[in-house]
């Protein structure tokens, strides 16, 4: 995943599980916009606005977007981005860490 500075980003192989979705999950693409959302205003800390994802969505031919997102932990020298596979109960985790 590449987190840009103008709010876009771009992914490969995730989101993983998507159903209905067609290809490798493992070489699936995705591209949208990203923001941080208020503590109070979101499930998520980083929310996700896919505009397309190979073998599932695309916006210029489907109506709206395909909406994900992340949580965050760590600390501003080494982020982590994760977020539960299927139920949060089995603990089971997609992790993202990176580089400012």
């Amino acid at each position: 995943m590449s987190l840009s500075s103008d709010g876009t980003f771009t992914t490969l192989g995730w989101p993983a599980s998507l159903e209905g979705a067609t290809g490798d999950p493992q070489s699936r693409t995705g591209s949208g916009t990203w923001k941080l959302t208020s503590a109070g205003g979101s499930d998520w800390p980083v929310s996700f606005t896919f505009h397309k994802i190979s073998g599932y969505w695309d916006s210029a031919v489907n109506v709206g977007y395909y909406g994900d997102g992340l949580y965050v932990d760590g600390s501003r020298e080494n982020p982590r981005l994760y977020g539960y596979v299927g139920d949060p109960d089995s603990c089971e985790l997609d992790a993202f860490t990176g580089n400012r």
